[in-house]
């Protein structure tokens, strides 16, 4: 085990945090999301896998939040049936029993694609089934997965620590747009090897493509994929709180930024993502107005967007040479996708994802065995069936059930958490590899189900709840 300089200081913030009140350790684990391609601690002996400063955070504000005993025993309330966290429970459960006993039990029965080495370097090939440290590392995110989001589930329960929430959540999208400007700054200048710091994991590291002579924006993560789903996420958290007119001023700043972050990514996974995103948020926007009164802000968004489509698209039009760039930048990461030497590679990836869901009868090949690029047929091909119907019931629940959360400002920004979700879960539907969504989705997701019924003493002797949150 080595541990890196980022790891030394993340464990330095962390037993500072164990010190302090909750809401400092849910600033920094927010932030530190940011840090996808940074080691907090090497494992040479595990197949040079890598723990991110997130999952480091992650285990001290776990150890926070679960020594005081109220939020101890809120975790009966989380994880009962019919709630979410029920579901999730048992998808994860699931996972981890697949990753033990599914990759021995079907060992040479079907194919998976696997990262191996070579003398010329790693590559990935269509091997037998067999375990492998995929398995355990997977797993290992999987059920960090379940803890992030006992946690904010049980955080989201408190209206102080709520409000902390969406804040930590406000300050991630600055910083994350902070990074999209110094990943480009020091490619144009030449100056990357500053960045080579937060870049030390053992990932591929592909922060100097371009696409059409536009630099694709990797921003602190190791790709313009991951850096596309991170940004999807938190653009569409910003940009429903400023629909519903919380922070307008700060909120129309970074969906803005965000948004022309996504674009520049080149991210076909983002892009498909953000239009899945705009078209059904806009949909139900132009509901809600039908239906009632609604804020100035969605009225405007209703007005306005179809708007700005147009306009965009006419100045894109008259302009020949924008026109032209826009077409090739278009045809090189969508349309002329699928037939590209990539585009091949991840249709086969996930066809084969499908044929482990057959050859394995259904139950999976285990989390960690199998690679894809779309979220359903990765989950099917890992877990199953009945992994498939669990993490279905999951998201059902996240999505549709109401019962018992907040009213009020609180309800807002539960619901600017829920359609993070959505834009995450449609990235991954068009380009997931694997099947865990990430620990922003579930801190989203944690967030959109605590229930203002519940409230756990939760925060701290010195942390009180405001007399009402009912009213807007």
């Amino acid at each position: 085990m080595i541990i890196e300089a980022i790891g030394i200081a993340a464990i330095f913030i962390g037993i500072i945090g164990l010190l302090t009140q909750p809401a400092f350790l849910v600033y920094v684990f927010f932030l530190s999301l940011l840090l996808g391609s940074a080691a907090a601690i090497q494992l040479p002996s595990l197949g040079n896998s890598t723990i991110l400063p997130p999952h480091l955070i992650l285990g001290f504000l776990a150890v926070q939040c679960f020594a005081q005993k109220s939020n101890l025993l809120s975790l009966g309330k989380v994880f009962s049936f019919p709630r979410a966290g029920f579901w999730l429970l048992l998808a994860v459960l699931y996972g981890l029993m697949s990753a033990v006993f599914f990759p021995r039990l079907f060992s040479g029965y079907t194919y998976v694609f696997t990262i191996r080495g070579t003398q010329i370097g790693t590559g990935i090939f269509l091997t037998p089934l067999e375990p492998a440290s995929g398995n355990v590392t997977q797993s290992i995110y999987f059920l960090g997965d379940l803890v992030c989001f006992g946690i904010f589930f049980i955080y989201a329960s408190n209206a102080v620590l709520a409000r902390k929430i969406m804040y930590a959540a406000i300050c991630c999208g600055i910083g994350n747009l902070l990074f999209a400007l110094l990943d480009l700054v020091t490619f144009w200048t030449g100056t990357a090897q500053i960045l080579e710091f937060i870049r030390n994991a053992n990932y591929s590291m592909l922060d100097t493509a371009e696409v059409q002579g536009f630099k694709r924006i990797v921003g602190s993560f190791p790709e313009a994929s991951t850096f596309g789903g991170i940004t999807l996420g938190l653009f569409t958290f910003h940009a429903k709180l400023l629909i519903d007119g919380i922070h307008p001023r700060v909120t129309v700043a970074v969906s803005f930024l965000s948004l022309l972050a996504l674009v520049f990514s080149t991210s076909s996974t983002a892009y498909g993502g953000t239009s899945i995103t705009l078209g059904v948020l806009y949909l139900v926007s132009m509901w809600r107005v039908v239906r009632g009164p609604v804020s100035k802000e969605t009225m405007a968004f209703v007005l306005v967007f179809p708007l700005i489509v147009v306009v965009c698209g006419l100045t894109l039009a008259l302009n020949t040479a924008a026109w032209d760039t826009v077409n090739q930048m278009i045809d090189s990461t969508i349309i002329n996708k699928l037939s590209s030497g990539s585009g091949v590679e991840r249709t086969a990836w996930t066809w084969q994802a499908l044929v482990n869901f057959s050859d394995t009868m259904w139950l999976g090949a285990g989390v960690g065995s199998v690679r894809g690029s779309s979220f359903p047929a990765v989950v099917l091909g890992s877990m199953g069936l009945f992994g498939a119907i669990t993490y279905l019931a999951f998201f059902a629940c996240l999505f549709f059930v109401r019962s018992g959360r907040w009213t009020g400002p609180l309800a807002i920004q539960q619901s600017a958490a829920r359609w993070a979700c959505f834009s995450q879960l449609a990235a991954a539907v068009v380009g997931g590899g694997s099947v865990d969504l990430g620990l922003l989705f579930f801190s989203f997701a944690g967030l959109a189900c605590g229930r203002s019924a519940d409230r756990p003493a939760s925060a701290s002797p010195n942390e009180k709840e405001p007399g009402n949150m009912n009213g807007r």
